[in-house]
């Protein structure tokens, strides 16, 4: 995330750590800025006549640049200006990792003249400096966030420009019509020929069409890129918390035969297929008169209209009753999709895989058990269909997984839109643009 409030005329040093801070091998610090190789200078030590030399790791011992005392060893690396991540100056030490030697290479950096970098500066130097533009700048912070390998290389597809360039060709079609309006619009008493109508029709509906097509299954690329929600509900001691367990492979939710254990929602990720779900168990749902339960109860229903996904568990050991229809209700009034588990399904069976019809909720089943691991995996795969990730699992990424990319999209889609209508009821020029 980019820092809201900084001077970004400021032309000083800046220094950071750069690695996650704990028990490590090796702990990166970078410096980048004007001042980065002196100021590092001032904190490294060599034999005398060597120097840094760009692209060129370099073996140093570090010292306090206060009293001399040396530290640490580390391996150096000067990249030049302008060829870094930020295209200024940046100098990588490559010191011991955890808390205190990382932080001492840090603090003697500080003490070197250095500034302490702002959360997220290094990427908006190199954005403010050209290296990067704010699509792949946000991009920086998704591949840091990535959640599963899928939403990793989602990320990576945007870091490396794909979704700039189709929006950079866009912009400059529409550019290159304003061009030709603007012109008849400020040359109409010269000769300067009108802008063919028909033509900028076909014209505006081509770059609509490629808009559009941006914008194909960005639904599908903000979940590659927060996680698909997924409220596991139903009455109680129907095994919802045993399910989730299953669907964890650990044991996280504590199961018990008294219904209404659960209190709270409990939420954990699970990776299916390269998908990262955000799976929520809930209380069953039912009536009570306990407050701390009727509490949990009112969580759940929250959770489910959070949720992108329901996954109704059902006791397919006993017959139905009036808490499961009120939980399909709930289901139905919010317009989720969501999938059926007829779970115990070790025990003599009291419904079949039709019953979801008898509740009004036409949904995929899968009969499961959940303490024995039964119908887990159908289950993990019946999630991951329900999702239509296939075009995703093919390498075909989407392009829009960011909701002020989807926004500005749609807003220029509707003024694409207002544009062709112009044309159309056969405007001036002035209204076409």
């Amino acid at each position: 995330m980019l820092p809201a409030t900084l001077d970004t005329s400021s032309q000083d040093t800046i220094a950071a750590i750069a690695t996650a801070m704990g028990p490590s091998g090796i702990g990166v610090v970078r410096v980048s800025g004007p001042d980065a190789v002196a100021i590092t200078q001032k904190v490294i030590h060599f034999d005398a006549g060597r120097r840094l030399e760009d692209r060129l790791a370099t073996v140093v011992q570090l010292r306090d640049p206060g009293d001399g005392a040396l530290f640490d060893e580390a391996l150096v690396t000067y990249m030049a200006a302008p060829n870094s991540y930020t295209t200024e100056d940046v100098v990588e030490i490559s010191c011991h990792g955890g808390h205190t030697a990382v932080g001492t290479t840090l603090n003697a950096l500080l003490g070197a003249g250095a500034r302490l970098a702002s959360p997220g500066e290094f990427t908006l130097r190199a954005f403010l400096n050209g290296r990067i533009d704010l699509i792949q700048a946000e991009a920086v912070a998704d591949m840091v966030s990535a959640r599963t390998n899928l939403s990793l290389k989602a990320a990576r597809e945007q870091l490396g420009g794909r979704l700039s360039r189709r929006v950079r060709d866009i912009r400059e079609q529409c550019l290159g019509l304003l061009a030709h309006l603007e012109a008849e619009i400020d040359f109409s008493e010269d000769d300067v020929p009108a802008v063919d109508r028909h033509q900028a029709k076909e014209t505006i509906t081509s770059i609509i069409f490629d808009v559009r097509q941006a914008l194909d299954h960005a639904d599908q690329g903000q979940l590659l890129r927060t996680g698909v929600r997924v409220a596991i509900v139903g009455s109680p001691n129907v095994g919802k918390s045993s399910l989730l367990n299953a669907l964890l492979r650990y044991d996280r939710a504590i199961v018990t035969d008294t219904p209404g254990t659960t209190r709270d929602t409990l939420e954990e990720q699970v990776d299916i297929d390269g998908i990262a779900f955000v799976v929520v168990d809930t209380a069953g749902i039912r009536g009570t008169a306990d407050s701390v339960e009727s509490e949990g109860i009112n969580r759940a229903r929250k959770a489910l209209f959070e949720a992108d996904v329901a996954l109704l568990v059902l006791d397919c050991a006993r017959g139905l009753e009036e808490s499961d229809y009120a939980v399909a209700n709930l289901i139905i009034e919010h317009g989720l999709p969501a999938l059926a588990a007829l779970n115990k399904s070790d025990l003599p069976q009291q419904l079949s895989d039709e019953i979801t019809v008898a509740i009004g909720l036409d949904c995929p089943v899968v009969q499961t058990c959940a303490i024995k691991d039964h119908g887990v995996e159908p289950l993990r795969v019946a999630l991951s269909d329900l999702v239509n990730t296939d075009n995703i699992q093919a390498g075909n990424f989407p392009l829009v997984t960011n909701e002020r990319h989807r926004e500005a999209l749609r807003t220029a889609e509707y003024h694409l839109g207002a544009s062709k209508k112009a044309v159309v009821d056969g405007l001036p020029a002035v209204f076409m643009g």
